[in-house]
């Protein structure tokens, strides 16, 4: 860090056929010490921390809704429309599937309707590694501990649940990596009443 301070250093107070860095340095200067210079170290060193990413918007979306911009209770016209840009394809049996890949996982999703309304969500998420699907699921249950609560575990999934407008609706996440010999996660979203 001392190197690259003096060698900024260096450069301001060097001469320079256009400018003279030590007249620079005299208007530019608060305590011997070039604002400037301390600002391009804030600068770097925020930038040199390395900044968690979020892994978890472009495949679960925004924590306003509860996936992909749809939540339980939402009607049908909203949902294919939000599902759009996910090559949503509609039945007859009040299903919309969708196929796509989101950087190097590929997702499944399925939306059961009953009445016009958003019963359910299964997603399936495959990964391409191990590693992906463990950051990504710490990060999943992190995030939905600090919404729901603690998680509970049962019968191997865990689970979460949310009581919104009298309707409880429950989160269920599995790994099911060993059962389809790749890195899968499984993430059932429903109305539990």
């Amino acid at each position: 860090m001392k190197r690259t301070f003096d060698f900024l250093d260096s450069v301001l107070t060097s001469p320079s056929p256009s400018f003279s860095g030590g007249e620079l340095r005299k208007k530019w200067t608060v305590n011997g010490r070039s604002p400037f210079i301390l600002l391009l170290l804030l600068f770097l060193l925020m930038f040199s921390c390395g900044s968690k990413t979020d892994e978890l918007t472009p495949i679960i979306g925004p924590e306003k809704a509860q996936f992909r911009g749809n939540s339980i209770g939402d009607k049908y016209e909203n949902v294919l429309k939000n599902a759009q840009r996910d090559n949503a394809v509609p039945s007859d049996e009040g299903v919309l599937t969708c196929e796509f890949k989101v950087d190097d996982s590929d997702l499944m999703v399925r939306y059961e309707f009953d009445q016009q309304e958003l019963y359910a969500i299964q997603a399936d998420i495959f990964f391409a590694d191990t590693a992906t699907l463990n950051s990504f699921e710490k990060n999943l249950v992190e995030r939905y501990n600090k919404q729901f609560g603690e998680v509970e575990i049962d019968g191997g999934f865990l689970v979460w649940k949310q009581r919104q407008s009298g309707t409880e609706v429950e989160y269920a996440l599995a790994d099911e990596s060993i059962e389809f010999g790749q890195p899968k996660l499984s993430l059932t979203i429903y109305n539990f009443d």
